[in-house]
């Protein structure tokens, strides 16, 4: 199917059928862009970053053609999604580099009494070490652990498939997160 016959099909898509073309179409190819050319090479999530960026950039492309802002192309769809995956993945950077909670959401279990020193330490650790974790695994834990949801209201919130698929990536979340801490206790 062509690029113009998708657009087309995504102005009266009803079923997702035309969605699922374009999302089996072009995933692949954007997230190996994203990773290869745009996410920092050290950062520690580029595939999980890259996946969620094309994500959003397949919600653009929707609501962009359902509202009339896009009605034909002066490009192929793939450049289309790979720009607007790369203005996405900029304007994360421009915004505090991802940071998971603003201070005044902070979950009271995460305060600390004033002149608390060791306490602030090693609040301010965590806080480094779960921006480095990545947007997804860092939503999971705060969601888990100091908003104290249950596993199928987290699965909900996050999109996972079910309350079971949440509990393994917690614990895939909590590998990479002591991994952090093995790697680099004192950063």
């Amino acid at each position: 199917m062509s690029d113009e016959a998708l657009l087309a099909a995504l102005r009266t898509d009803t079923t997702g059928t035309a969605l699922k073309t374009v999302y089996q179409k072009y995933r692949e190819p954007c997230i190996r862009f994203l990773v290869g050319r745009i996410v920092n090479r050290d950062h520690p999530n580029r595939q999980e970053v890259a996946t969620e960026l094309f994500t959003e950039a397949l919600i653009i492309l929707v609501q962009n053609v359902r509202s009339g802002r896009l009605t034909e192309l002066s490009a192929r769809l793939d450049t289309y999604l790979n720009a607007v995956s790369k203005n996405l993945y900029r304007k994360l950077l421009r915004t505090n580099r991802e940071v998971y909670l603003e201070p005044e959401r902070l979950p009271e279990a995460l305060v600390t009494p004033h002149g608390d020193e060791e306490n602030e330490a090693i609040r301010r650790e965590l806080h480094r070490k779960m921006r480095d974790l990545g947007d997804r695994c860092r939503q999971l834990l705060v969601h888990f652990y100091f908003l104290d949801l249950d596993w199928k209201t987290i699965a909900e919130l996050l999109g996972y498939k079910n309350a079971a698929s949440a509990k393994t990536n917690k614990a895939k979340c909590m590998v990479r997160l002591r991994a952090l801490y093995a790697t680099d206790p004192a950063k």
